[in-house]
């Protein structure tokens, strides 16, 4: 190979990485890193006090980043997505629960501005495990979710999950098992995930 071929070569290369990377995220990042929040219209009262989309002073991890931590280093993002996608990508809005509320008619696809508060958005590999976006409105209890994570064939006899029981220990009394604080902090971050706030009717708009 002479060297016009080889510095062509070289600079096609270049450019088939650099153009997905400039679309796919320099662009993306540009364009959302500035959005300001939107505002609820008239007649659009939410419950709880809601007064735009994203709420930036709402902490949805709080004292889970901890937990947020543990998850990424569990590798939970290998398998577990965070990502609602729209029903022309897949079936996840068909898929009981994955979309949030259903029945306050809440369910949608994820919008960037979920991960509004997050530093670091976990937007997960693969459909291996069941997408966790609003996995905090499907398992709504400390017990329920510690329980999945130790013994995942007790929620279904054909999980893939494995069992995190390095993240417990037997009790000092003898009776039963106790959460080690990276398992608290896991499920804090867990029960945490409901990224199904109401959208202004002008975002809706605008999709």
């Amino acid at each position: 190979m002479n060297s016009n071929n080889f510095w062509k070569l070289l600079g096609a290369l270049g450019l088939a990485f650099a153009l997905p990377w400039l679309l796919l995220v320099v662009l993306p990042y540009l364009d959302q890193s500035g959005a300001a929040p939107v505002a609820y219209g008239e007649g659009e009262e939410i419950e709880g006090g809601l007064t735009a989309y994203p709420d930036r002073t709402l902490q949805r991890h709080g004292a889970s980043d901890y937990g947020r931590e543990i998850y990424a280093a569990e590798g939970c993002a290998y398998c577990h997505t965070q990502v609602v996608r729209p029903t022309y990508a897949g079936a996840d809005m068909w898929r009981t629960g994955w979309g949030g509320r259903e029945e306050d008619g809440l369910a949608r696809e994820t919008q960037p501005g979920d991960y509004a508060n997050e530093g670091v958005a976990l937007l997960g590999y693969q459909r291996i495990g069941q997408d966790l976006s609003n996995v905090g409105h499907r398992i709504t209890t400390r017990e329920e979710m510690h329980r999945h994570l130790y013994d995942p064939k007790s929620f279904d006899t054909d999980s893939g999950m494995p069992a995190y029981k390095h993240l417990y220990r037997p009790s000092a009394m003898g009776d039963g098992l106790v959460p080690t604080p990276k398992a608290e902090a896991l499920v804090d971050y867990l029960l945490s995930l409901k990224k199904d706030q109401p959208l202004p009717k002008s975002v809706l708009s605008g999709n």
